[in-house]
Order: structure tokens, then sequence, then C-alpha cells
């Protein structure tokens, strides 16, 4: 589009082109029962414009790159000028021009460039299809990055309490939150170490076993050719065998397969002798678990290797090998950073006033104090603390 303006020797070249887009629909990585339903696509003009639409501030900045020596794929650096930190929108800037990549075709080839953890299996940045999210991480101080091309928005800098974080939590009581949150965190913790703690106990420690319950398993076991960690083991690839077959199968048969596929599977199992019906309990309730805890997508793939790897060490040295890795693993979380900001923050380092107002308790919105200090930037005021009909110093209502 060429306009040209009366008294003007120059013209200007307008970019009108307008490619097919997917219409905005749900999300289905991330529903919620309460809360905007409406999700990010493939066009990075729709997804500026969902951020714009909530985010209605002047200050609401957004910086574009062209990344791919022949994808030419357009990025879109995002945060707002005063509540995010400056050393950390510049560090963004610094590693997003230091991407040198033959082709960008979806957000995730950006997050594996920008992750400081380049080996680390933890999530670094995290990804969302939800723009009330990004909203509210850019409230915060955080940066949103949007690729066109992809229906996901890279958001930092991440910390680990933020993945067991649902939008529906923003939308519910926070009375109710709390147990909520405390089950994701139990599902967490189950999905990881149920198996692993089946095994160290039923080979090392039978005797933190109830007697009565040590003669149920032993019964249970009598027929099993195999020792505990080769049961667990065999149980576990056969469960994701099953989960990644509902994954790639059509939409349609995936659930099917699963549930058939798994009661006929274990059924067998248990009527041949191959696993003892109380290992089928144990990884029912670990597969259970793993889905109750993934708010986002990225927390239940993270506990398959860790499942595994905890496995393996019960196996090998008991208990004392769930502890020895447990340990390990909280001092390579405590050693990763997000773009400059501790990953196990606010536990590690401790922010008592954090900790009271959005990790497992959410404050009701008119007691949250200022944003968070290790990400916001000057403006650090969000919502006031004045309780519901209470007066503020001003003396107004």
């Amino acid at each position: 589009l060429i306009l040209l303006v009366d008294g003007s020797s120059t013209a200007l070249v307008l970019d009108a082109e307008s490619s097919p887009v997917r219409a905005i629909s749900e999300p289905t990585l991330e529903s919620v029962v309460s809360g905007p339903r409406d999700a990010f696509v493939e066009n990075i003009r729709i997804n500026t414009a969902l951020i714009r639409t909530r985010l209605g501030d002047y200050r609401l900045k957004s910086e574009n790159f062209i990344l791919g020596r022949r994808s030419n794929t357009l990025v879109t650096l995002m945060y707002i000028e005063d509540v995010a930190r400056p050393e950390i929108i510049e560090d963004a800037r610094q590693r997003i021009s230091g991407v040198d990549t033959d082709g960008l075709l979806d957000i995730y080839y950006l997050k594996e460039f920008l992750s400081e953890g380049k080996y680390s299996i933890f999530p670094l940045l995290k990804e969302t299809e939800r723009p009330d999210k990004v909203c509210a991480d850019l409230l915060e101080g955080r940066f949103a990055l949007v690729a066109d091309g992809s229906p996901q928005v890279l958001t930092a800098p991440s910390q680990f309490i933020e993945f067991f974080q649902a939008s529906e939590d923003y939308y519910t009581n926070p009375y109710l939150v709390f147990l909520l949150r405390c089950l994701r965190f139990a599902g967490f913790a189950m999905a990881c170490l149920l198996p692993a703690l089946y095994v160290a106990v039923s080979t090392y420690h039978p005797e933190m076993i109830p007697i009565p319950l040590v003669f149920s398993v032993a019964g249970a076991r009598e027929t099993v050719p195999f020792p505990a960690f080769i049961e667990a083991l065999l149980m576990l690839l056969i469960f994701e065998l099953l989960v990644e077959a509902g994954v790639r199968l059509p939409r349609v048969v995936g659930g099917a397969v699963n549930i058939v596929g798994a009661l006929i599977v274990g059924q067998a199992a248990v009527e041949a002798g191959v696993v003892s019906p109380i290992l089928v309990i144990v990884v029912a309730a670990t597969a259970i678990a793993s889905f109750a805890a993934a708010t986002t997508y990225q927390i239940g793939p993270l506990t398959r290797p860790l499942r595994l790897i905890f496995l393996i060490a019960a196996g090998v040295l008991g208990l004392y090998g769930v502890g020895l890795v447990s340990l390990a693993m909280l001092v390579n979380m405590a050693s990763l950073k997000s773009f400059g900001v501790p990953y196990l923050a606010p536990l590690a380092p401790i922010i008592t006033a954090e900790l009271k107002e959005d990790v497992i308790f959410r404050a009701p919105k008119w007691a949250v104090g200022p944003r968070p200090e290790l990400i916001a930037g000057e403006d650090r005021i969000r919502e006031g603390s004045v309780p519901p009909g209470k007066s503020d110093s001003t003396g107004e209502q």
C-alpha cells in the first residue's frame, strides 16, 4: 500500500499484507474453569494485540528483532518500562541479538538459546498460551517474547515456584488456593518419589513397613519373578508407552486406547504374575499425581526424568540414594538463575514478604505488597494495602 500526501515530495510504503490465520480459540493446554478463555494463535500481530488489549499503558514497550538467516522470523520483546528492571531488559536484548541460527520456526528454538542452564532439565523460561498470564507477568516486572508463527509466548525471569501457580488461582477465593497449591506440591513429590520409595522400602528397609502390610506385600509378590526394581521399571515403561501412544494417536481414539490399554495390560500382568497388584496401585497413583501437579505443560514432562533418576538411586542405595539425589537436585536448583534472578527465590534467598503473599498462600488483592524485589524496577507499588471498607491515609473510603 502506497500513501501519497498532497504537498509532500515523499511517499509512504505500508505493509498491508494479510496471511490466513487461525481464529482465536480456547486454550488447549492450560484450560481453566474460571477466567478468560482466549489463547494465542500463530500470528504475532494478533498475539501482541491480545496483550495490549489488557494492558493499555503507554509505558508498555515493544522492541522488534529479526532472527533466522533464512526464516527471517519477527520476534517482539515486550515489557513495561518503569516496572521492569533495566539490567534484566538489557541482558535480554543482548542474548536475543546474539542468537545466530538458520531458522526460528517456533518460540521453543529461542528458549534453548536464551536459557542459562544449557544442560539443566529444569525450565528457566516459562511458556504459556494464555494472554492473561503474560499480562500478569509483565505487571510483576518480567518481560515477554512473542515470535511470529508460534502460539506460545515466553516470559522471564522465571522461578521454580511459578510453575505451581495456575491462572485459576487468581480468579478463586484465596483461602481455597492454599489447599489447591498444597495438592500440587504433594502431587509433584509423589510423581517423582512414589515408585522410588516403594522399591527402597520393599527391598532395603522392610522394617519400616507395618507387620500386617509386610505379609500383604510379600504375598502379592510371591509369584513375581523379578526384583522390585525391575518390576517397577517395567511398569513405568509400559505407563510411558501408553501416555506417548495417547498423545500421538488421533484425539478421537487416543483416550480410549489409554483406558483400554491400561486396564488390559494391568490386569493381564497381575494375572500372569509378572507384577504385583500393589505396584499397579503405586504406578496408577504416580500417574494421577503427575497430572494433578501439571499446572503448566512444562512440569508434567519434568517428572519423567526425575522419576527415573530417583528409581535408579533407590534400586542401588535404597533410601540413602533417594536422599542423596534429593540433595543433589536441590543444590543444582539453588545454583540456577534466570536472567540473574535466583531460581528458588523467594525460598533461597528467603524473602519473607513474598513468602507470605504468593507461594503456598495467596494473599487477598487488597493485601498484596510491592512487586518482587529481585525482578521489579523503579515502580514497585502494586495494589494498595487498605482492606475493603476501611479508610486510607487521606480519609477516603
